[in-house]
């Protein structure tokens, strides 16, 4: 391990985020070393009973609180006085109903970054709606893209919550860099929104005579093998085509003339799509792969992620952290570090809290005593709700 520190220690994060969006966002400032405390309602994070949870939040601290109290939002003020960052993803308008928006809190810390994710942005026709990474794949046009010629697909993966917590990340890092040479904090935001067309910068360009690029490509796409196993074929340059006629001994088509550029192949591709179907059926798909990589042409097995977990390059990494002895679920394992930096140093930043799991001691830092710790959680205002938190588990046979 390095003795040199994170790049973002000693830096503050005060997280009243939830979902992924939010979370997500807050947990990658804690993969770069900065301490972060999660503010949790009574009832915990909604997202709390899904197992993702735990990969959108380990490194924080977890701490209880009512922020529909007055002493719970005086607790917030205490916290955020010492804060380098607030991080919030509320509907416009939540977080300065409870006191807590970037006005309140900027006024008790002038050099605090605040950083909110919202869903359409906190202006405009549609800040009030409601809005999750499904809603934003519908209506930016990702599930028309992914269904190309066909029905439109739903994109499994949150592409939006995960690309706007790291537009937050990213908003938060330029803002705590311009407070170095100015002394300034200052509210920066994005949204899912912006995060859906931002994925899209390549499709959102325009102009007349613009190619139109949803139709099959012979050399960009899934193969079944004659196996039945799938594979994708990855030639996205006319180098690689060249390479893949070779390979696929059909060296005549290297030079056709219906066949020579990208745009070319998607005019031409009922020519050559049942060729290609053709010969990558007639072996098994661990001989393709072995053939395709001998001839340095992108390709790549389908396969779960629990497989993809044990490949040795993963491994290598050190892309899987596992940790033992999780107050909710015991053994548990997560994504490794996804940063490497050198001479500054990315540490295991611990895993994520359990409910509540902090408060006493937070409470104890901002110089509350046992007795008021104590009088706080007789009244509710900090504390989990009995029962709330709990991981749902499935009863192994």
């Amino acid at each position: 391990m390095s003795d040199h520190a994170p790049p973002l220690d000693g830096i503050r994060v005060l997280d009243l985020t939830s979902y992924i969006a939010g979370s997500y966002g807050a947990m990658m400032l804690a993969d770069l070393g900065a301490g972060v405390i999660k503010v949790e309602a009574p009832e915990g994070d909604s997202f709390r009973e899904l197992p993702g949870f735990f990969g959108w939040n380990r490194g924080k601290r977890s701490i209880c609180v009512n922020l529909k109290t007055g002493e719970g939002r005086r607790i917030i003020e205490a916290l955020a006085v010492q804060a380098d960052v607030v991080m919030e993803n509320m509907r416009p308008g939540v977080a300065d109903r409870l006191g807590i928006g970037d006005a309140a809190l900027r006024t008790l810390n002038p050099r605090l970054i605040y950083c909110s994710v919202t869903a359409f942005g906190s202006t405009g026709p549609y800040a009030d709606r409601p809005g999750f990474d499904p809603l934003l794949q519908a209506l930016c046009g990702h599930m028309v893209i992914q269904g190309a010629t066909g029905p439109p697909q739903f994109i499994r993966i949150a592409i939006n919550d995960y690309y706007a917590a790291s537009l937050g990340a990213q908003a938060v890092l330029a803002a705590l860099f311009t407070r170095e040479r100015t002394g300034q904090g200052q509210r920066v935001e994005t949204s899912l929104l912006h995060a859906s067309l931002a994925l899209q910068s390549g499709s959102v360009v325009d102009y007349p005579g613009k190619p139109v690029f949803a139709r099959e490509n012979p050399t960009y796409r899934l193969y079944e093998a004659g196996d039945g196993e799938w594979f994708f074929l990855a030639c996205g340059n006319q180098s690689f085509w060249g390479k893949l006629s070779k390979a696929l001994g059909l060296d005549h088509l290297r030079d056709d003339p219906r066949f020579a550029g990208w745009l070319l192949r998607l005019e031409h591709s009922g020519e050559l799509l049942p060729i290609l179907i053709d010969t990558f059926k007639s072996k098994k798909r661990a001989e393709w792969l072995e053939v395709l990589a001998a001839h340095d042409i992108p390709a790549a097995p389908v396969q779960a992620l629990a497989e993809f977990m044990k490949d040795p390059a993963v491994r290598h990494l050190g892309m899987i952290q596992e940790y033992d002895g999780h107050p909710d679920v015991g053994h548990l394992t997560l994504m490794g570090q996804p940063i490497r930096m050198s001479p500054a140093a990315t540490r295991d930043p611990g895993p994520p809290p359990a409910l509540d799991q902090h408060t006493d001691d937070v409470l104890r830092e901002l110089g509350y005593d046992e007795r008021a710790i104590a009088d706080l959680r007789s009244r509710a205002v900090v504390g989990a709700l009995p029962g709330a938190g709990k991981v749902p588990r499935v009863k192994q046979p």
